[in-house]
């Protein structure tokens, strides 16, 4: 009976560990992942907008066949 108790505190103090870990590893990274100043400079939002214009002209280029 004893034993089975032992077993039992090493199991419950090793999942709670492990939560808590996982748990402050989470943590952590939330606060400190971010995007760099120069990275957020060069991204841009990409637009959504078709240049008729342009697929116009590729539409009067002629192929050589």
């Amino acid at each position: 009976m004893d034993e089975e108790r032992d077993l039992l505190l090493v199991a419950v103090f090793t999942t709670l560990t492990i939560f808590l870990w996982v748990f402050f590893e989470l943590v952590k990274t939330s606060k400190t992942s971010s995007i760099a100043t120069p990275l957020q400079q060069v991204v841009s939002p990409l637009t959504s907008k078709i240049e008729v214009e342009v697929i116009d002209e590729l539409e009067k280029r002629s192929t050589l066949d």
